[in-house]
């Protein structure tokens, strides 16, 4: 055994270094395997996709090895996450712990978008009165002007204010339209690069998908350059790849844009433009012309999103995507979409920004030319996604493109590639040496040949460069959880599911008298049967928490945890990446097998793949993405070795579908029951 891999075993074998330094740390022989397979993947240059299950510790089996790569290759690692939760535990738990097991200073740093930070040009422009706040703006910045002119990062996670106050952030947030770059008399002062700097000096880098793929968006320009990748949370990469690699021409944005320039109500003229007309007099008549023709970007954007929507028929409740279908594409109302765009909208554009190129040439050397470069480049980007959308994709076969609605109303005309892994091979996987792609829910059925094939690392399996590997649960489920179904509900698609799902939740809520949360798959069914189930909870002194109506993620899992009496109502990010051990979950309530929406773009985009390969989009997406889905939010029950459960499925498909067994197979829990709705009460009191 090489040295490398000596020191990894040596850290994370029984009786080895974590388990003599760290307090609480238990040796698990599924966790030195996988960071055996971590420290090979590295010294070999090869790829490996990993399932770790629930309790293996793959988050020590990574840093670990990584941690003893960097130090003793000078190679920079690069750590994605997709939740912000566990980028913070990355950073704030588990690395100052290991620094301690491993006796030395880490070179560590954490990533994230510039968002996160404080702009001290907007920040001073406000302190200098250059901006008119409004009575809940101006409470916000009260508040945080002591720790501004203290802190060291400029992160906002450093402020523990209040909802009300935060959701002022972005006006003192940095954001590429106003960033002053090179121009700016605060560089010095400037969090995002020194983020930046210490992003070159570090040996290990902490960061979450969204940003690793901007900065394959912009041909790796934020990164420093790295060839060992080990991405987290990896069953949600192909998703976060779909909406991140997407090209989006936003209604609203655009108009945000230009009425920062120039706005012209019956009163008054106000914007950016005016400003400067103000300012430099011999330049009015060169702004006069450039704000008539913000005026017209202004109302020919209306236009051309007016005619969008006449091809709608939605009311006032559809806030979803629309799929633009190739009979969409042919028909009179696209058609005058298509001729706005490129007979008025396009040349009008082109001229605004050559104007304001000109305008910041005659600023040289001025503040505001900075100030205007950023808005100006901000508007070109905006040119570029429409042209990319309007002139080049909505003709590709590989492409799909939809309108996401608001209210029954086209807001965004949206593009993307049906399958992103060729841009992520191009921009990404061909520039690293070693990738580690871990989750505790790639597999089904114990496969993972549909997770390689959607994230575009088929021809790397081909070619022997990317090894699997499987390490189940270290968990006893056959003693630890059992699972429900209750045989006698109505199909998903009866008209009585709802009423039935209320009737039979109701029982489990006064059973359990609390400790449980329900998984929807619909926030529309949610709300419902909140509503219908909130005066029933407050009778029986049960607390109903429910998100969207009685919080947001966080508060809502503390106030779970704070209520034994607690019932949680949770859809999409409930079904993962929430941790409740110990008596604080007994009971999970599956409503439905989750399924995705067909008029999701990203399924529409998956289906049509795999029509184009002559396969079948629900044999080769529908059912194994519900499965990994299914697989997450069953993962939410057991937590430790001491923890016990249940999990009730009110879906009856999964077992009378012959589709029903990819689900089975795929989870952990072995014990499963089938039984009428008027046992099941006596039955979880028995196991529970």
């Amino acid at each position: 055994m090489n040295n490398y891999l000596g020191l990894v075993q040596g850290f994370m074998e029984s009786g080895g270094k974590m388990e003599q330094c760290l307090e609480g740390f238990i040796h698990r022989d599924e966790q030195l395997r996988f960071a055996k397979a971590v420290a090979r993947t590295f010294e070999n240059d090869t790829f490996l996709a990993a399932e770790a299950g629930t309790g293996v510790g793959k988050t020590y089996a990574y840093l670990v090895p990584a941690l003893i790569w960097a130090k003793q290759n000078q190679d920079k690692v690069v750590i994605s996450t997709k939740t912000k939760a566990l980028q913070q535990q990355i950073i704030d738990s588990d690395l100052p712990e290991l620094e301690r097991v491993m006796g030395y200073a880490l070179k560590y740093t954490e990533a994230k978008g510039r968002d996160n930070y404080v702009c001290w040009h907007k920040y001073q422009n406000i302190l200098a009165g250059k901006k008119r706040l409004e009575p809940g703006e101006t409470d916000f910045v009260e508040a945080i002007l002591s720790w501004a002119e203290v802190t060291k990062s400029g992160d906002r996670k450093e402020l523990a204010l209040k909802q009300d106050l935060m959701q002022y952030w972005g006006l003192i947030a940095a954001d590429r339209n106003n960033c002053q770059r090179e121009m700016c008399s605060y560089r010095d002062k400037c969090f995002r690069l020194k983020m930046i700097k210490s992003m070159n000096k570090a040996d290990l880098i902490i960061t979450n998908h969204a940003l690793l793929l901007s900065d394959v968006l912009v041909d790796n320009s934020i990164l420093p350059e790295f060839q060992y990748l080990i991405i987290d949370e990896a069953h949600t990469f192909t998703r976060e790849s779909f909406e991140r690699l997407a090209h989006r021409f936003s209604l609203y944005d655009t108009l945000n844009v230009l009425e920062v320039l120039y706005v012209k109500d019956k009163r008054s003229k106000k914007g950016y433009l005016f400003h400067l007309r103000s300012s430099y007099a011999h330049l009015s008549a060169m702004i006069d012309e450039t704000g008539m023709l913000v005026d017209k970007a202004i109302k020919l954007t209306r236009k051309m999103f007016d005619a969008m929507c006449k091809g709608l028929k939605y009311g006032d409740e559809f806030n979803f995507s629309h799929i633009l279908s190739p009979g969409d594409k042919k028909r009179e109302w696209f058609a005058d979409v298509h001729e706005i765009y490129r007979r008025e909208w396009k040349p009008n554009i082109d001229l605004l920004l050559n104007k304001l190129r000109d305008i910041t040439m005659e600023l040289e050397g001025q503040a505001e030319g900075g100030d205007l470069m950023g808005i100006t480049n901000a508007l070109q980007e905006i040119d570029d996604t429409a042209f990319s959308i309007l002139a080049e994709e909505i003709h590709f076969d590989e492409s799909i493109t939809w309108l996401d609605c608001l209210k029954g109303k086209a807001v965004a005309i949206c593009s993307a590639a049906v399958h992103s892994g060729d841009k992520l091979n191009q921009q990404l996987y061909q520039k690293l040496k070693a990738l580690v792609l871990v989750s505790a829910t790639l597999a089904i059925e114990d496969s993972f040949d549909h997770f390689i094939d959607r994230n575009g690392l088929s021809e790397y399996a081909k070619e022997g460069k990317m090894e699997t590997l499987l390490e189940h649960s270290p968990f006893d489920y056959q003693k630890q959880a059992c699972l429900y179904v209750v045989r006698d509900m109505p199909d998903p698609s009866s008209q009585v599911f709802n009423r039935e799902v209320n009737q039979v939740l109701a029982d489990i809520f006064l059973s359990q008298g609390g400790q449980t949360m329900v998984l929807f798959t619909s926030k529309k069914h949610m709300q419902e049967a909140a509503a219908e189930l909130r005066p029933f909870c407050k009778k029986h002194k049960l607390k109903l928490l429910v998100q969207h109506e009685d919080g947001e993620f966080a508060s809502l899992v503390e106030e779970f945890k704070g209520h034994g009496n607690s019932i949680l109502m949770g859809v999409e990010t409930f079904w993962e990446g929430i941790d409740l051990k110990g008596e604080v979950l007994k009971c999970l309530v599956i409503v439905k097998l989750p399924f995705r929406s067909p008029s999701d773009p990203y399924c529409s985009a998956w289906d049509r793949y795999y029509k184009m390969q002559g396969k079948n989009s629900f044999a080769n997406f529908m059912l194994p993405d519900a499965a990994v889905r299914f697989k997450q939010g069953v993962g939410r029950l057991i937590r430790s070795e001491r923890d016990r459960g249940a999990v009730v499925v009110l879906d009856t498909r999964l077992i009378n579908r012959n589709y029903g067994a990819v689900f089975k197979n795929s989870i952990p829990i072995k014990n499963l029951i089938s039984l009428p709705r008027t046992e099941l009460k006596v039955q979880l009191e028995q196991w529970l």
